[in-house]
């Protein structure tokens, strides 16, 4: 039996050896072949925007979120080389930002660990697109994708968000906000746990 259960062989054995699927039972053969139990099917957790399903405006997305982490808010100009882009996207990612020796330790160890997944990627565009296929074309949730990738199941998240808020300036539907969006309370929750999951040895190094 699948997932460890266990059933009676007996259990339809009586005084007057009543047949299982019977007017006397009242058992249909339907109800015997499962043995009195219900399958269910499990429904993916994780929602998927519509433009996630799209190659053409995914492919927008990917490029206009790497565009603004090299050039901030400067204008994307047509017919751009993706290959530069990415080649210029990853030198950038890979030198990380300066961090000030006050900073929290959290921090330093958020960019050691997304220095780390795009070199293990290979590059800045590898790591975004291995975000997206985990989370919204796989459906996994972010823990999983995390530890698949060597970051933090809030840097998933905050990836995510920041894809849709692209997606959404280029007027593409990305659907409804979840209801701790741009909620700093919710947020320092999630590190915190993070935090705790990693001192336990629980998370991906």
């Amino acid at each position: 039996m699948s997932n460890g259960a266990r059933f009676d062989n007996w259990q339809f054995q009586n005084h007057y050896q009543t047949r299982p699927a019977s007017v006397e039972s009242k058992l249909s053969f339907d109800d015997f072949n499962r043995s009195m139990s219900t399958a269910r099917r499990a429904e993916g957790r994780c929602w998927t925007p519509p433009f996630a399903t799209d190659g053409r405006k995914l492919k927008q997305v990917l490029m206009l979120k790497t565009w603004r982490f090299i050039h901030n808010g400067a204008p994307m100009p047509e017919n751009l080389d993706w290959h530069e882009l990415n080649r210029v996207a990853t030198a950038r990612a890979l030198r990380g930002h300066e961090i000030r020796e006050t900073a929290a330790t959290i921090q330093k160890r958020m960019q050691a660990e997304h220095i780390a997944a795009i070199q293990r990627a290979g590059s800045y565009l590898a790591f975004q697109v291995a975000l997206v296929y985990r989370s919204w074309r796989l459906a996994q949730d972010s823990v999983t994708v995390a530890e698949s990738l060597g970051i933090s199941p809030s840097a998933v998240r905050i990836n995510l968000s920041r894809l849709k808020d692209v997606a959404r300036s280029l007027g593409f539907n990305v659907g409804p906000d979840h209801h701790t969006r741009k909620n700093k309370r919710h947020a320092s929750r999630l590190r915190a746990a993070w935090v705790r999951r990693k001192a336990l040895g629980h998370a991906a190094a």
